[in-house]
């Protein structure tokens, strides 16, 4: 009696899987379009939900470029050049990229172990990894300097 109960719950649950809707077994990572012309592009992503109370505020020089909450991410187009980028809660992480025309580039932030509070990191990475940790985010709105934070 008690196998045939867990038969039939396991029937219902492989029956509930196979009804889900192909969108949602089927995740794939956002589509990226290539930069305006004369400009490179940076992605901006934060898949895992580890320290989901640590903002991943995305800072170019002293200014809030764009929020990076777990589940996200954004573009950001700029000129070609050097940037640098910082985010930062107990300590400040620093990541300086080289921006070429027409490029993307990807950068992860992750939640690392802090003293007190979990530190945010910025990493290049590849669009492999965009593609691999990517599936299901949703995109960031346009930053708008709202928060009473800013500067």
């Amino acid at each position: 009696m008690r196998m045939t109960k867990m038969m039939l719950a396991c029937a219902l649950a492989a029956g509930a899987v196979a009804a889900m809707p192909a969108a949602a077994k089927d995740k794939v990572a956002a589509t990226v379009p290539a930069p305006p012309a004369g400009m490179g592009q940076v992605v901006f992503y934060r898949s895992s939900h580890y320290g989901a109370l640590i903002s991943c505020r995305v800072h170019e020089a002293g200014k809030v470029v764009n929020k990076l909450p777990p589940g996200k991410y954004f573009i950001f187009q700029s000129p070609p050049g050097v940037h640098e980028f910082t985010v930062k809660s107990e300590s400040t992480d620093v990541l300086r990229l080289e921006v070429e025309e027409g490029e993307t580039q990807y950068v992860r932030c992750a939640i690392g172990m802090g003293i007190g509070v979990g530190r945010p990191n910025l990493s290049p990475q590849s669009r492999e990894d965009f593609d691999k940790r990517g599936k299901g985010l949703d995109p960031m709105p346009p930053y708008e300097g709202k928060d009473k934070d800013d500067k």
